[in-house]
């Protein structure tokens, strides 16, 4: 007996191949497209090797001793992790602790750590490894100890929690936790080979250094490590001795990734084909410091009042090519307690040149605007302004860089067009520090109220308050913040421009398929 076959119970052979082939295509189109993205197929494997110019070469790889912008910007999020990072808006987010949970006093913190945290050994970052790096740190007074000063007691309760008691509250300790006194070292793997950190690095991060010499640190790929792996297995870190010399090998061909400090640089190698200029907010301010000295013009907040209204501090942030943004108060967009104050002191000669007439011609006598050549042309736009607008009479001084920054930090100058590295810089406009000699005694007042708090939220709001009675007090005529500059070939993706210059990401760095 003959039986009849159902339709569709055998399929034709040209069909199965048809589909072979299109789930391949499939598969071949979502792994070109995870390499356009700049990340390696599932996660990491790329076997390439890349190179990254700089010019900020670290003079020792020791995390806990040196306090060079350099050795942060290359192992700090490489290398070495810290236990909170930093979000938008200047929040704290999780990083290697997955979340904590704050006392109502803010005198007891409790942290729980990520599930499968290890070292670049494979040993087990659990919370007695954390308590020991946290204790090393304070115990040895390693880079950004002061931020732990409050801490009585640093425990832990179980292998993935720890705990941290306080003396006094300090609403600082998570927004600390993201900076040099929250990373974890492998302090166990330290000692076993005789605490050579000046040559060997002991982190968790997704790279791990195979060696340094006079030009350069090698970084590879950590293929233990716990979260997604590097998309390039290795990458070179080569310094040159200044932006020429960086701007030339990257002209070259010889650096698939700059890092140019200067505007002017990074329009050189713009004009180049086959490079491509990324820029994102960094933590350098451009300002017209003001010396608050007795002996200075600006000793009056009048004079320095006026002085705002005069610069057009609007137009000179909208012209300058390295600016990413105005800026009116000491604290910037990427630190706690920024607030837009831009509209305090709005660019009005009139208002200026009233405010003028309050003092006699013969109250002012001749200063000068202390500067570099960077910022000669701005210097003279602010020089003209003092003697045709205010009648005062100003004189330009340009000097070199060295000479400019150590004449600003030592005060001696009456106003300096200077850029500032940013980092924690308002806090001289508490103290009276010799760089500004500026006190106030609300602003002070304020800022220590804001230290008082017993948690992070209240403290950036405080110091929002902070911000802008420093500013309305025209301490400093602020001009703008400075763009950090990530100059790449066009087949190069996988850096973020955001901070570069102090925390240089490099894990999705990879060459696109």
């Amino acid at each position: 007996m003959h039986t009849r076959e159902s339709r569709g119970a055998r399929v034709a052979p040209w069909i199965v191949f048809a589909a072979i082939i299109a789930v391949a295509a499939i598969v071949a189109a979502f792994l070109f497209m995870r390499g356009r993205d700049g990340g390696a197929p599932w996660g990491g494997g790329g076997s390439s090797e890349l190179t990254v110019g700089l010019t900020d070469q670290p003079t020792s790889l020791d995390i806990r001793t040196n306090d060079e912008r350099g050795v942060e910007q290359a192992l700090v999020g490489n290398v070495y992790e810290t236990l909170l990072t930093r979000g938008d808006d200047a929040s704290v987010a999780a990083n290697l602790v997955a979340r904590w949970v704050p006392s109502a006093d803010g005198l007891h913190y409790s942290f729980i750590l990520r599930d499968g945290l290890t070292f670049a050994d494979g040993s087990a970052l659990d919370a007695s490894a954390v308590v020991a790096s946290l204790q090393r740190t304070i115990t040895d007074r390693h880079v950004g100890y002061e931020e732990l000063g409050d801490v009585a007691t640093v425990r832990n309760t179980s292998d993935s929690q720890f705990t941290i008691d306080l003396h006094r509250p300090n609403p600082r300790l998570l927004w600390a936790l993201t900076g040099r006194a929250g990373i974890v070292v492998n302090v166990a793997a330290a000692e076993r080979a005789g605490d050579d950190y000046a040559r060997r690095t002991y982190g968790s991060g997704p790279f791990d250094v195979a060696g340094s010499d006079g030009s350069s640190i090698t970084l590879t790929r950590n293929d233990r490590y716990w979260g997604r792996k590097a998309s390039t297995s290795r990458i070179r870190l080569a310094y040159y001795k200044d932006e020429a010399a960086l701007a030339d090998a990257a002209e070259a061909g010889s650096l698939d990734v700059a890092l140019p400090r200067d505007a002017a640089t990074t329009q050189r190698l713009a004009k180049h084909d086959g490079l491509r200029v990324d820029d994102g907010l960094g933590m350098r301010q451009t300002m017209l410091a003001l010396n608050n000295a007795q002996e200075s013009p600006f000793s009056d907040v009048q004079v320095r009042q006026l002085t705002r209204y005069a610069i057009d501090a609007a137009g000179i942030a909208k012209t300058q090519p390295e600016s990413a943004a105005q800026l009116s108060g000491p604290i910037g967009r990427l630190q706690p307690g920024y607030v837009d104050l831009d509209d305090l002191f709005p660019y009005d000669e009139a208002k200026a040149a009233s405010m003028r007439a309050y003092f006699p011609y013969v109250y002012f006598h001749e200063f000068t605007v202390l500067t570099d050549e960077t910022h000669r042309a701005v210097a003279e736009r602010i020089t003209a302004t003092f003697n045709d607008v205010l009648s005062m009479p100003a004189t330009l001084e340009v000097v070199d860089a060295d000479e400019l920054a150590k004449r600003v930090s030592d005060g001696d100058y009456d106003c300096a067009l200077v850029t500032l590295e940013g980092v924690d810089d308002y806090r001289r406009f508490v103290d009276g520090s010799p760089m500004f000699h500026y006190q106030n005694g609300e602003a002070q007042r304020v800022y220590e109220d804001a230290l008082a708090r017993t948690d992070y939220k209240d403290y950036r709001e405080r110091m929002r308050d902070f911000d802008r009675i420093v500013s309305q007090d025209a301490a400093s005529a602020w001009l703008y913040e400075n763009k950090d500059f990530v100059v790449a070939k066009s087949s190069v993706d996988g850096v973020d421009a955001e901070n570069s210059s102090w925390r240089l990401r490099l894990a999705d760095l990879a060459t696109r398929r």
